[in-house]
Order: structure tokens, then C-alpha cells, then sequence
């Protein structure tokens, strides 16, 4: 059994996911309920539980402190985010933690149900990952050459040998060359250590076309395969680093980015490593599957040339009305200034989640929230192509499935809007602006063209005519009730005022004068 906290300042929110869920049945447990970050915090510190579903704002500690401070210390606990309508930087800011699960407020137990379904299946094919990887490393350590892989990764990251130390290690591997040149193979889509077999697969091939007198040490560093090798004419080694390419290519799915450093001496390794890592970052604008032998782009870092609103509401639109050439006319120009622009990457990648939420925000509730883990998906793509192709296809499906529904929806939506008007009459907050955002998740100038299309009658002037029939109502009923009273039970709180001058202007008496007649 997995263990579960819910963390939301709203009780009737808190218990309702508790109560609505059978835990059992999905292989968890209810380990607690809190109403705040603090609360949680000495809940988690107690119990560990293993996934937390928690609001982001809420009184005292925030769910963004909560998940970055439980993060520092409980890194395997896994957050699912309850959020209200728009609170996009927040989303950002808790993806840099790992958090991948994202629910837009209101959301119902199935939403919720299906994560849990997701996060038992990752648990249980994580815990047999590891098994596998623990036996795959136990026999690793027998054949690898631990020790030059050691060394190579101790220069990468700044170690610092003593002058006989050095000698020393030389000897061990037999180096007597003066100049190198260090190759970085950075693996795209190798994001967990299942694609350990990619890594070493690619090592082999290169060890087999640059031939073992050419390669003195290797070693692999998070997504990068690292090959020291002797000094050679950069036009013949990047035509065997072609040959590596092609070879990895036929047999392996996942791209290779190729990064090639100047000529320089051993002890220079690691200023080696970070020339070939800011060569390797220009593969965000050149696209995968590229050797780069240099730094050939400049980032950009300022934003004065782009105008953040430029394309949100013509791409919403396109979406939300199924216009799939005008969406993919306007998706290509939003990523061509992407491009020309030469963000650098953070920053870049900042506009595509802002721009796939926006679209995400055009579909149907219930299948967006099968699409909000590609927030992560984004930041982990290793290219501008990569995700444009990925925004362009998620895109393209909620647009096709708004153009198939749009005909009969449209009556679905103006029906849901009067019932919500019949259903909230007596409440203050009615409006446009608020049935759009919590009820329909639509954009809230769309819903109003929509509303007068299909009833002829502007939404205000709809929902002031049903409080006054109402008002007309209560005034006409048995029950002798004073205007407060009538304002409260049509959604003008104690407004009496208002009240009587829409009310005078809608019957042409005042409300003692309606009375007597």
C-alpha cells in the first residue's frame, strides 16, 4: 500500500477527494488530511507518505515552499498539484521540482483516480527497475574499468591530483600523448537509467570506429557518453563521428547531439568539458543529430523584441474553434520568432509552456488533464524542433475534437449557462467573467458572442432580467419580505439601493410601490 496526504485549506475540498476515493482498491492508503503546508510538513516528517495531492495557495506555508521543502528532503515523494484557473507561474516554478501532475480546480475523484493509477504503475515498474539495474551493475563493475572511468569523471568535474598522482594515473593508462581533444555524444530522450543499455551500446560503437589506440579514457556523465581521445584532424575525426552516428542510428531510436572541443592538454580536461557544453547547448536552435565542433550561436537574453500576447489569442481562438490551418499558420510564425529570436533556452522554453497552456485551456476538462504532464515533457525536450512538434500535435488533436464538437456544443454551452444563471441566482459573484473561469474554462469574450449568438440578449442584461422576475416574485408572495432580504436571495447582497433603481427601471415602480399594486 501507498501511502497518501491531501493538503488543502477548504474542507469541504479535503474531504471530499478523502471520502469520494476507495484508496483500497487502488493500492493506497489515507495516511491524513491538512489544511496547510505547516500542518503537512510535521504530517510528512511523521509518516512519509508517498504521494501528497496539495493546493498551491494556502495560508501560513504555501504548496510551493511545502513541495520545495519536503523535495529537499523526501525527493521520492511524488506531489499531485490541485490549482484555480491561471496560475501558470506557479506550475512553472514547482515543474524545476519534479512535479509532473497538474490538476486544474474544479476536478472530480476520476481525474484524481487516474493519476493514482499512473503513479502505482510507475511505483511498481520503478522497483522492478531498480532491481534490474542493481543486477545489470553488479555484473557492470566486473568488466568496466572503474578506474579510468573514475578519473576521467574526477577531471570533468574539477578535481584536483597531485603532480605525482598524475604521473601516476598516466602511467596506469599508458597516455603519453601531450594534446587531446574531448568528445561529448549527449544522448536526447535518455532521461531515466532504463536506457543504460543505449549508453553503453553507443561507448562500444565509438570504441569500435575510433579504433581503442585513439580513445584513452571514457566515461558516462548523466546523459553523456565522454571519450578522451588523441589530437586529430577535425576533418577526418568528424567524418568517423559520422560513421558513429550512422551506426548507433540503425539499430537505436533514441538521437545523438555530438559536441567536439578544441585541442588542449590534460590538465585542462575540465575547461574542455565546459567549451564542449556550451557547444552542445546551440543544439536547442540546430536541431538533434548534429556534430558541433563550435559555439556558432550567441543566446539571446532579452525579451524586448518579442511581444508575449502577440499570438496567445489568435492560437486560443484557432483551437477553441477548430481552425486547424489558421492554428498551425500562427503555431509556425510563434516558433520562427522563437527562433529567430535566439532565446536562451530557459527563457525559450518559458513561452512554449505558456503558449501550451494556453491551448490546453481550449479543450475539454476531463482530456486536458491527460495533456498537462507535457509541461514536463517541454522542459525535458532537447530542441526547439522537438517541442514544437510536440505543442503542434497536442495542439492539432484538441482543435480537430472542438471542430467534430463545436455544432452540437454550442447548444450544450448556452444550456449550461442558464442553468448555472437558474442555479446561482442568489449568488454575488455571478457573472460572465466567473462562469467562464469556473465553470467552462473558457475564454470569457468567446462565452459572451456565444451567449448573445444564440439568445439574442447580452448575459448581463439576461441575468438582471431572471433577478428582477424573481424580485417581482417575492414581492408578490404571501411572505412580507423586506428589500434586504429580496436583494440577498437574488444575488445583490445588501446593495438595496442598486436594487431599487434597476428595479424601477425594469418595472417602472419602486418596490413599495410594486407592492401596493
Amino acid at each position: 500500500m501507498y501511502k497518501v496526504l491531501i493538503v488543502d485549506d477548504e474542507r469541504i475540498i479535503r474531504e471530499g477527494i478523502g471520502n469520494s476515493i476507495d484508496w483500497d482498491n487502488y493500492g493506497f492508503s489515507l495516511c491524513g488530511m491538512a489544511e496547510n503546508g505547516i500542518d503537512a510538513y510535521e504530517t510528512i516528517i511523521r509518516d512519509v507518505p508517498d504521494v501528497v495531492i496539495t493546493d498551491i495557495k494556502m495560508p501560513g506555508m504555501d504548496g510551493l515552499e511545502l513541495i520545495s521543502k519536503v523535495n529537499a528532503e523526501y525527493p521520492q515523494i511524488i506531489f499531485i498539484i490541485l490549482s484555480g484557473y491561471g496560475e501558470f507561474e506557479f506550475a512553472n516554478k514547482a515543474m524545476k521540482y519534479g512535479v509532473k501532475y497538474y490538476l486544474l480546480k474544479p476536478c472530480d475523484e476520476n481525474e484524481i483516480i487516474m493519476i493514482l493509477i499512473e503513479i502505482e504503475s510507475e511505483k511498481k515498474d520503478e522497483e522492478k527497475k531498480d532491481r534490474f539495474l542493481k543486477d545489470i551493475n553488479d555484473n557492470l563493475k566486473k568488466v568496466l574499468p572503474q578506474v579510468g572511468e573514475q578519473f576521467l569523471r574526477d577531471f570533468i568535474m574539477g578535481v584536483n591530483y597531485s603532480k605525482l598522482e598524475l604521473e601516476y594515473f598516466l602511467r596506469l593508462f599508458d597516455i603519453k600523448e601531450t594534446k587531446f581533444k574531448l568528445i561529448v555524444f549527449k544522448m536526447d530522450n535518455a532521461v531515466n537509467e532504463s536506457d543504460v543499455i543505449d549508453k553503453f551500446a553507443l561507448k562500444n560503437i565509438a570504441y569500435d570506429i575510433l579504433d581503442q589506440s585513439t580513445v584513452y579514457l571514457s566515461t558516462i556523465l548523466d546523459n553523456n557518453i565522454l571519450l578522451l581521445i588523441k589530437s586529430m584532424d577535425l576533418a577526418i575525426l568528424t567524418d568517423l563521428l559520422t560513421q558513429i552516428k550512422d551506426a548507433f542510428n540503425k539499430y537505436f531510436k533514441n538521437d545523438i547531439c555530438v559536441g567536439v572541443s578544441n585541442e588542449n592538454s590534460f590538465d585542462s580536461i575540465n575547461k574542455m568539458y565546459l567549451e564542449v557544453q556550451e557547444c552542445l547547448k546551440c543544439e536547442f536552435y540546430l536541431g538533434d543529430n548534429k556534430i558541433i565542433t563550435e559555439k556558432v550561436i550567441e543566446f539571446n537574453k532579452s525579451r524586448d523584441n518579442l511581444n508575449d500576447s502577440t499570438y496567445n489569442e489568435i492560437i486560443a481562438v484557432s483551437v477553441k474553434t477548430g481552425n486547424i490551418e489558421s492554428l498551425n499558420l500562427q503555431l509556425d510564425s510563434f516558433f520562427h520568432m522563437i527562433y529567430e529570436g535566439k532565446l536562451e533556452i530557459e527563457m525559450a522554453k518559458n513561452y512554449c509552456i505558456e503558449i501550451f497552456l494556453i491551448i490546453l485551456r481550449q479543450g475539454d476538462g476531463k482530456e486536458v488533464r491527460g495533456y498537462t504532464k507535457g509541461l514536463y515533457e517541454i522542459q525535458d525536450k532537447s530542441t526547439l524542433k522537438q517541442i514544437s512538434v510536440y505543442i503542434k500535435e497536442i495542439a492539432n488533436e484538441i482543435a480537430k475534437k472542438n471542430y467534430d464538437n463545436n455544432t452540437e456544443n454550442y447548444g450544450s454551452i448556452i444550456s449550461t449557462v442558464i442553468n448555472c444563471v437558474d442555479n446561482n441566482i442568489q449568488n454575488y459573484e455571478l457573472s460572465l467573467t466567473w462562469i467562464a473561469k469556473t465553470v467552462l474554462f473558457i475564454n470569457e469574450n468567446y462565452l459572451g458572442k456565444l451567449f448573445y449568438k444564440h439568445t439574442n440578449e447580452k448575459f448581463s442584461r439576461y441575468v438582471v432580467r431572471l433577478r428582477m422576475e424573481k424580485a417581482k416574485e417575492l414581492i408578490k408572495s404571501k411572505k412580507d419580505y423586506k428589500i434586504y432580504e429580496i436583494t440577498e436571495q437574488i444575488g445583490l447582497g445588501d446593495n438595496t439601493q442598486y436594487f431599487s433603481q434597476v428595479f424601477k427601471k425594469y418595472t417602472g415602480y419602486t418596490p413599495s410601490e410594486y407592492r401596493k399594486l
